[in-house]
């Protein structure tokens, strides 16, 4: 199942539902070999940024503690 799908169901049933999907400090860890090991501590770094400025942000409103 697609995640679209899976979150118009659990928003049909009264779910709030927030997506996050990496930008672009993450950088070409898509394209690039997954299982790479050399991808990997840079795109957790910066999720982790990424994470980190969201929950502040946007991820304070949907969360309702801003």
């Amino acid at each position: 199942m697609d995640l679209a799908t899976q979150v118009a169901e659990l928003r049909a049933t009264g779910s709030r539902v927030e997506t996050v999907f990496p930008d672009a400090g993450a950088g070409d860890v898509f394209n690039a070999n997954a299982l790479d090991p050399s991808t990997r501590v840079p795109a957790a770094r910066a999720g982790h940024q990424q994470g980190t400025v969201l929950a502040a942000t946007e991820l304070a409103d949907f969360w309702g503690v801003a």
